[in-house]
This record gives C-alpha cells, sequence and structure tokens, in this order.
C-alpha cells in the first residue's frame, strides 16, 4: 500500500509540474502553435518547413513555434519539450487530437487566430504586424 501511495504521489508530482499554460512566454513572444497527427504528416511538414524558411520574420516579431502531436509538446527543431501539459494546451486553446492546423498566440497568452493547414506565413504575419503592440514595436523599433 505504501507502494502505490508514493507512485502516486510522484505521478501527481510530475502532472502538477508540467506546465499547462505558457505563462514563461507572456509579454516576452508569440507562439504559433502547430497541431498534427504525426510529425511525418505531409501538410505538417511542409507547413512547418515554410515558418523555418523565415527565420529574420519569426525573430523580428518574437515569434516561438511550438507543435502539439498526440501527447508531446516539440520545440522548433521538432524535439520534445516535457514540461507542458499538452492535453490542457489543446483544450486550452480548442485543438483537439485530430486537429491539423495552426494557433497564434499574442504576447498576452490569448489565442489570435486559428487556421486549418496549409496557411501562408504571409497571412500570419500580416495578422501579427496589425496588432497594436507589433505596431509600437515597430514605431519603437523595438525589435532589432
Amino acid at each position: 500500500m505504501k507502494t502505490i501511495s508514493s507512485l502516486a504521489l510522484v505521478l501527481f508530482a510530475m502532472h502538477a509540474n508540467a506546465q499547462q499554460d505558457f505563462s514563461k512566454y507572456k509579454w516576452r513572444n508569440r507562439i504559433l502553435l502547430f497541431s498534427a497527427t504525426s510529425l511525418n504528416e505531409e501538410s505538417f511538414t511542409a507547413q512547418f518547413k515554410s515558418f523555418l524558411d523565415s527565420p529574420k520574420k519569426l525573430d523580428d516579431r518574437n515569434l516561438i513555434l511550438l507543435t502539439l502531436i498526440k501527447g508531446r509538446v516539440y520545440d522548433k527543431d521538432l524535439k520534445p519539450v516535457s514540461n507542458y501539459d499538452a492535453a490542457a494546451l489543446r483544450k486550452k486553446y480548442d485543438m483537439n487530437a485530430s486537429f491539423s492546423g495552426l494557433v497564434l498566440i499574442g504576447k498576452d497568452g490569448g489565442a489570435k487566430l486559428k487556421k486549418n493547414f496549409p496557411v501562408e506565413p504571409k497571412v500570419i504575419f500580416e495578422a501579427i504586424d496589425q496588432m497594436p503592440m507589433r505596431q509600437k514595436e515597430m514605431r519603437e523599433n523595438i525589435d532589432d
């Protein structure tokens, strides 16, 4: 019985440590959160690459790329990131497990745009550039 209690405590602690949001990025970064059923999903790989091909535009807009696939979160290098609760993120940003698309999350942590693949990067960059905070950044050249 003691072993079961210890195991339950360890599992609870692991879950409690998993972040359910992107609070560490709040007011510093925008996030482009991709969702796919597999790392090999053709629409995902093409879409992801189209954004990776624009590193200056990503950097200028303080944009971080993260991906939800099944129960895991992956960084821009498609390496697993263990400190996020993928299920909680899917729920928060209304992305069911079969959703193949992306959500743009603003610096305030709120979802700004949700689209199915394919999405032209230009659409995302223009959406960001219309945001009041981005307008201010461009005026003040904060992103240089």
